[in-house]
């Protein structure tokens, strides 16, 4: 624990109670619950940038807040229409903000509505619980601004430099003969960050900005030298191309300045190209580690001379493909779907249920079923049972922690410094199981405060708990059971139409028939890196070991791909071998939809590769040959993965 993190949680913290505290100052204690949801819901969507439509966003947020405390106060007129209407709020919070490639973002929405049910208020009350709901989206954005309005911009350059670092560590320990898998990791982690910036700020969920796209392409230059990189061995350590490489990245590590000085980098990689006018290296590896040099150094460069108000601007030359448009709920495919409808589903089923018991039966602690409901209800099956103990586990010895604390300390004082200490220790705790207790400790707690009772762990709210579970788990069981495995399977299943539709989009562009530098590919290539990100996290949710051989041939693939765009988009590319790398493209697409062995078209591709006398050529026939041996690697590969997708 550092001083600087225990400052930031200090301050962090001071933060929340004060926006909480003035929120309830402003609209009341029936409404301060909203300021909690609303403090939840702008720290969690921190981790995203919103900021490339600020009106547009905040009027989407106001509107969902609107339409819960709309619901909410609907709800309380009759146990009957409640139903439909709890199934029918909580079915858009949880469809809307649940994600198959992005962390969810639906628990401050869905916590929010179940404040509201807790807290109902009057008809005259109606007005200033509205306007608190919109002041807490307009609070979101406002946040959003001031945190993240410049997040690309920012993080941008000292993402690339710790890649630079990384690259060079890598150099140090392939020529000293030691394993380099620590920076590969560090390399993939950090491009998967940028991307998923660059991700955030399309827009249309669709057109990069100009900032997006040279900073993506930054990013495909340097996971190609990164591929390239494993072939070094001791022996390369005094050739001239490697050198020149490690004084390139020392280059763009120079100074102490967060940004990268990309003239003074662009001046130094054109001296490198000149040094080779003469005579090229013959080695078709060590001309793409320079080209992918060059195009790193040109992209940077041309991004430094972007102003502030260029970086944002988008080119809209092209039509969104049909693939890119948002489905409607009957139109998308099986695999992009279940998961959202799976969740959406059950979590609308089990608040209807329990807000039906509590409503109809009048249980007077019925909000400790819905929330157990809403805690125990998650996204994969598997998971649910722990989360079921862990709650339990947590509602006794919270309220026990309330029971002995509170009958030690008397004083309301020194009763509200403790549940504020409680709060405070959340910002530590990051274990489902004990950051439970916590929330325990200060629910139970707030209300004894509030009420003055004493009896805080009784019989009444240990059933509403256990039956809270109890119905959260059947559903899980019977509702739309959706497992670790499917969501596996179905990333598989997205992988495969990102490289199909990959291999189609660097055949037209080489063809002539689209674009070389298309929003199309680019966000294929984004999408490529986020699916293998949530299916590691996936993985290491089951508990399995996440070897990298599940996803490198896939990852490389997409990326020589980009990479054969890339060179025509720098170096243009004649007829002649503009046909035979079509010709070898579709090839390997076939190959890749008919499951037949990729032998002939990788032995092809090395007779034609040795006979070319062409070095330019070469060169293109290199990267082709190297998408070709990839996917044959993902063949091969395959039956190794089905039995961690569950197939």
């Amino acid at each position: 624990m550092t001083k600087k993190k225990i400052i930031g949680n200090t301050l962090l913290f001071v933060g929340i109670m004060a926006y909480i505290l003035l929120f309830g100052a402003l609209f009341g204690q029936n409404n301060i619950l909203i300021g909690v949801a609303t403090i939840t819901a702008m720290l969690m969507l921190l981790e995203r940038d919103l900021t490339i439509h600020p009106v547009q966003n905040t009027v989407k947020f106001a509107g969902l807040n609107l339409l819960t405390g709309i619901a909410a106060f609907a709800a309380g007129f009759s146990v009957w229409t409640a139903v439909p209407i709890h199934f029918v709020m909580m079915f858009i919070i949880s469809y809307t903000l649940i994600f198959n490639l992005k962390n969810p973002l639906y628990l401050p929405f869905s916590l929010q509505y179940l404040f509201l049910l807790a807290i109902p208020v009057t008809g005259a009350e109606l007005p200033l619980r509205l306007v608190g709901l919109v002041v807490g989206a307009i609070s979101i954005m406002a946040l959003q601004m001031l945190v993240n309005r410049k997040r690309i911009s920012k993080n941008g350059d000292p993402i690339v430099k710790s890649v630079c670092t990384s690259l060079l560590g890598k150099i140090d320990k392939k020529l000293a003969g030691e394993d380099s898998t620590e920076m590969d990791t560090a390399i993939r982690k950090s491009i998967g960050s940028l991307r998923s910036m660059i991700y955030d700020q399309r827009e249309e969920d669709y057109y990069l900005t100009e900032e997006g796209r040279l900073r993506l392409n930054i990013t495909a230059a340097l996971e190609k030298m990164d591929t390239l990189l494993d072939t070094l061995e001791p022996r390369h350590a005094e050739g001239k191309v490697i050198q020149d490489v490690r004084m390139i990245l020392n280059k763009a590590l120079e100074g102490d300045s967060k940004e990268i000085n990309a003239r003074e980098l662009s001046k130094a990689s054109e001296e490198v190209m000149q040094s080779y006018m003469t005579e090229p290296p013959q080695s078709s590896t060590q001309l793409r580690l320079l080209n992918n040099i060059d195009y790193l150094t040109d992209s940077l460069l041309a991004l430094q001379q972007l102003t502030p108000e260029k970086r944002k601007i988008t080119r809209k030359i092209e039509e969104i493909p049909l693939k890119f448009k948002k489905f409607t709920l009957n139109a998308a495919p099986l695999h992009v779907s279940s998961l959202k409808m799976s969740y959406a589903v059950r979590m609308a089923t089990g608040i209807a249920i329990s807000g039906f018991l509590m409503d109809f039966f009048d249980l007077t602690e019925g909000r400790w079923m819905m929330f157990t409901v809403l805690s125990v209800i998650i996204p994969f099956y598997e998971q649910s049972h722990k989360k079921m103990r862990d709650r339990i586990f947590a509602t006794v010895v919270g309220a026990t922690l309330v029971w002995i604390v509170f009958s030690i300390f008397q004083v309301t004082a020194v009763r509200t410094g403790l549940l504020l200490f409680a709060g405070y220790l959340m910002s530590y705790v990051k274990v489902y199981r004990y950051s439970t207790i916590l929330v325990t400790f200060s629910a139970i707690g707030s209300v004894a405060l509030i009420s003055g009772e004493t009896q805080f762990l009784t019989v009444e709210r240990l059933l509403m708990v256990l039956a809270g579970v109890f119905i959260a788990l059947l559903i899980n069981r019977f509702v739309l059971p959706y497992k670790m495995t499917d969501a596996n399977v179905n990333l598989g299943r997205m992988s495969n139409d990102t490289l199909t539709e990959m291999l189609k989009e660097a055949k037209d562009a080489i063809n002539g028939n689209a674009a070389v530098g298309s929003h199309s590919m680019k966000n294929l290539l984004i999408i490529s890196t986020m699916i293998e990100e949530r299916a590691r996290v996936n993985l290491q949710a089951a508990g399995t070991d996440v070897a990298d051989e599940l996803f490198a041939p896939r990852r490389l693939a997409s990326n020589t791909l980009y990479e054969l765009l890339m060179w025509k988009e720098m170096h243009g590319m004649k007829e002649e071998i503009s046909l035979r790398v079509v010709a070898f493209l579709q090839q390997i697409e076939t190959c890749w939809l008919t499951g037949v062995t990729y032998s002939s078209v990788v032995k092809h591709l090395h007779l034609t590769l040795a006979s070319d006398p062409i070095l330019e050529n070469r060169i293109i026939l290199s990267i082709v040959l190297e998408i070709a041996e990839e996917f044959e690697q993902i063949q091969t590969e395959d039956e190794k993965v089905k039995p961690h997708l569950g197939e």
